[in-house]
């Protein structure tokens, strides 16, 4: 009992130190909401190549050079090259010209090189891929105010949800169209039918059904921890914040108002992580590892569940598996755990945490030219391009509908990760983009 309270005491210290905000009042505008689904709104029944409205950009003979940069995005890429070339003689088929020319993004963690290149006048790009470190430069004017190029855009607006749009009136400098960022669990199919444990958890996922599901998995030696983190807490804060009564940034305690971090309810949540520390289910390495030595345990069955953002992370999550341990590897999304209240993590309105940045110091040519190139990828025809891939490539058209090759495997989206409002007509899909784990961790 000691040592679980000295673990707990220990991780208390090393997580809580963040700094106060003001929780004087109940009436307060949270800056946190639950996570919310995508609008259902009508999808789009536009057709690809449709030409109606669309803004001259450059000439034929003179194409306006957009110069991008964004994490994981590198311009030699085989990818990237046939990504590029489609994108510009797609968009010159509606009259806008540009040369699209992806800059190599920093070496060094990108999080924290970004802001110091554009800031230092290392990175001058009209668009720039923030995942991090942001404010230091919007606090300079480097960056350029979205909202009257938003409300100029034909396409951006029906794809922002409203998380998006509440973010977007915070702080009006990143633009990002995504769900929701919600950390959702995982768990590989195959471990999940050896476990006796598995079917009670998912009927009714209480915490008490957690421990004992991360308990059976490592007792009957299927994998050596039952959780890994790269870091920090914040994915297995996904599954369990709700449960123990951790709902948002402030929270009612007695009769009043405080910050959560000093709650009764953080550090009860806190002593149940001390406990899965102390018997041997929280991977001891959770705080020096990285993200993707977190993921490579997963995929070598070293960990059996894994927390990834809804959607797109999954999918490469889902994929990888495959690739790793075959088809009965597909993974299983896993619900919240129920207590308190049930939910993922919520969802912090008050900015954007990643997303795409103009560059103030553009001039207003590229900077209406970089607006055309974002706004033609939130189109139908684009988002083909983005979700999909090129045609020949990552997929074919047969009968009017698209058929996914092999190499579509190896695809991920470069611009926009939503999948709102994504129902291709004339062609059609064959299949869906997303797997069916990716799919549920969107839905739940």
């Amino acid at each position: 009992m000691k040592k679980t309270r000295s673990v707990a005491m220990m991780m208390a210290i090393a997580f809580t130190a963040v700094s106060l905000a003001g929780c004087a009042s109940s009436s307060q505008k949270s800056t946190t909401a639950p996570a919310e689904k995508e609008s259902k709104a009508e999808e789009s029944t536009e057709t690809l190549g449709d030409a109606g409205g669309w803004k001259s950009i450059g000439k034929k003979d003179e194409p306006v050079e957009v110069k991008a940069v964004i994490k994981d995005v590198f311009p030699d890429e085989e990818d990237v090259v046939s990504l590029s070339k489609a994108i510009e003689e797609k968009m010159a088929a509606h009259g806008q010209y540009i040369k699209l020319t992806f800059e190599e993004p920093p070496a060094d963690s990108y999080k924290t090189a970004m802001p110091l290149a554009v800031m230092n006048g290392e990175v001058d790009a009209d668009l720039i891929y923030f995942q991090g470190g942001d404010q230091s430069v919007s606090a300079q004017g480097l960056l350029e105010d979205w909202t009257p190029y938003i409300k100029e855009a034909k396409y951006i607006p029906s794809l922002m949800d409203e998380s998006n749009i509440e973010k977007m009136k915070n702080y009006p400098y990143l633009l990002w169209l995504a769900p929701p960022r919600v950390s959702t669990p995982a768990i590989r199919s195959d471990i999940a039918a050896q476990l006796s444990t598995y079917d009670a958890l998912v009927a009714d996922p209480t915490v008490d059904n957690y421990y004992a599901m991360f308990q059976e998995m490592v007792q009957k030696g299927l994998v050596k921890y039952a959780i890994d983190m790269d870091g920090s807490l914040e994915r297995l804060n996904s599954i369990f914040n709700h449960a123990f009564g951790v709902t948002g940034t402030c929270i009612e305690e007695d009769g009043k108002w405080i910050f959560s971090k000093a709650s009764k309810a953080e550090k009860e949540k806190l002593a149940f992580y001390a406990k899965l520390y102390a018997n041997g289910l929280l991977d001891p390495e959770f705080l020096t590892d990285t993200w993707d030595v977190m993921e490579q345990k997963f995929y070598d069955g070293k960990t059996g569940i894994i927390c990834g953002t809804a959607g797109g992370v999954i999918q490469v999550y889902n994929t990888k598996s495959v690739q790793t341990n075959g088809k009965e590897a597909e993974l299983l999304v896993l619900p919240p755990a129920k207590g308190v209240s049930q939910s993922y993590t919520s969802i912090d309105v008050t900015k954007e945490g990643r997303g795409f940045a103009l560059n103030a110091n553009s001039d207003d040519a590229h900077k209406q030219a970089a607006v055309a190139l974002l706004d033609f990828m939130a189109s139908p025809e684009g988002r083909i391009l983005d979700k999909v891939g090129v045609e020949g490539k990552q997929y074919t058209i047969e009968d009017n509908t698209i058929v996914f090759t092999d190499a579509f495997a190896g695809w991920w989206a470069r611009f926009w990760d939503t999948t709102n409002h994504f129902n291709p007509e004339n062609p059609s899909l064959k299949e869906p983009v997303l797997s069916a784990a990716a799919q549920d961790s969107l839905d739940k």
